[in-house]
């Protein structure tokens, strides 16, 4: 064989090779897409939420410590800032001093009741004995025994005595209604004025701000010194082991799209060297136009159609969470198994969740009641 016909061979053998290649490529990807790649749905526009608790200041005040910084990790119920409790403490003693002055006028009151109720029964005993002697003198002046002068002495002494039982009873019933179906203690104005006191009492307590749950602080933005209100927002403190991604997808990928799918997702924090597991907890019911500010005005003569995406909430492995922790804000890329896409496509209304919730606002009241039990018992 020449030179000529083994350069030949060779050439014919490479295009055979490359024909054969690409035929290969070819199926591969026709395999991938039809068979494989179909149930797969990719995004690269998705970002990592958390909660973001604000802390806020109950009580308007002075901000006399600041116990956390920015970055620093809290635990729930931890101190993070105080706001001077002068003011608050001077309101606690008047509301005392209110309280204990409260129950003497009340007790005051059921003492006057007994007492205009002894004042009816002498008004009584006196009328009673004026109508007598009035008809005792009626008796004698028809037998011309007394003059009637007389009679007309004891006819005044009769009304008066009548206006004097008439004036204590109407004192009595007047004073009866304020105390009527009560005691001391279930008295309206004494109910009015504990409910007082501890409301100064929780005004006192509410100058410490407790963190509201276990987190890393962010945006602090109270100073000491500075005068804060009621309401005011003083810092943020931000949950990083509840952390979720949302991946927003084109409408035209949400299709077989569905609630509990396994999803496997890359930070660009970490790279491809670490990913996480995680699965589709729902989809949101809106596109994120539709909750804009500004919502897009569609009825116009210039409507030019443009893909809208979906948030899809995915909710990660708290064990890959916690090896490699993630910050809201954070870019991820997501990539979505789409195999049972059977399922319904709206998850089930009745599926309970777990409520949030802190207890670092249920204060205790005993302190209080100690305090009310102590005045109850110098008062009575």
């Amino acid at each position: 064989m020449t030179e000529i016909d083994k350069h030949s061979l060779k050439k014919k053998n490479t295009i055979v090779l490359l024909a054969l290649g690409v035929v290969v490529v070819c199926v591969g990807i026709y395999i991938w897409w039809t068979k494989i790649g179909r149930f797969y749905e990719t995004t690269e526009d998705a970002y990592v939420s958390g909660n973001i608790v604000n802390v806020m200041s109950q009580v308007s005040g002075m901000v006399t410590d600041i116990m956390a910084d920015n970055t620093s990790l809290v635990g729930e119920s931890d101190v993070l800032v105080k706001i001077n409790p002068v003011d608050a403490q001077l309101a606690l003693l008047e509301a005392e001093a209110n309280f204990a002055s409260t129950i003497r006028s009340v007790r005051n009151s059921f003492a006057s009741l007994e007492e205009q109720k002894a004042n009816v029964d002498l008004a009584k005993v006196s009328l009673d004995k004026a109508e007598a002697d009035y008809k005792r003198r009626v008796n004698l002046k028809k037998n011309n025994l007394i003059s009637n002068e007389d009679l007309s002495h004891y006819e005044s002494t009769l009304t008066s005595a009548k206006a004097s039982y008439n004036l204590a009873l109407k004192s009595y019933d007047t004073n009866k209604t304020k105390v009527d179906n009560t005691t001391i203690l279930t008295h309206p104005d004494v109910l009015k004025a504990q409910s007082a006191l501890k409301a100064a009492w929780l005004t006192l307590n509410r100058t410490t701000i407790l963190s509201p749950a276990s987190g890393y602080i962010a945006q602090r933005s109270v100073q000491v010194g500075q005068h804060v209100s009621a309401g005011s927002a003083l810092m943020s403190v931000i949950p990083l082991k509840n952390v979720w991604v949302t991946a927003n997808f084109k409408e035209t990928q949400l299709g077989n799209i569905r609630a509990g799918q396994e999803a496997t997702l890359n930070s660009d924090v970490y790279g491809s060297s670490v990913t996480y597991h995680g699965k589709v907890k729902g989809i949101e019911p809106g596109t994120g136009s539709a909750f804009s500010l500004l919502p897009a005005s569609n009825a116009t003569g210039n409507w030019i159609k443009i893909v809208q995406r979906v948030p899809v909430r995915i909710v990660l492995d708290p064990v890959e969470l916690r090896e490699h922790p993630l910050r809201p804000g954070l870019s991820m890329s997501v990539n979505v198994d789409t195999h049972n896409a059977g399922a319904p496509v709206l998850t089930s209304l009745a599926k309970s969740q777990t409520p949030w919730r802190t207890n670092v606002f249920d204060h205790r009241d005993d302190d209080v009641n100690v305090i009310i039990q102590k005045i109850i018992k110098e008062s009575m």
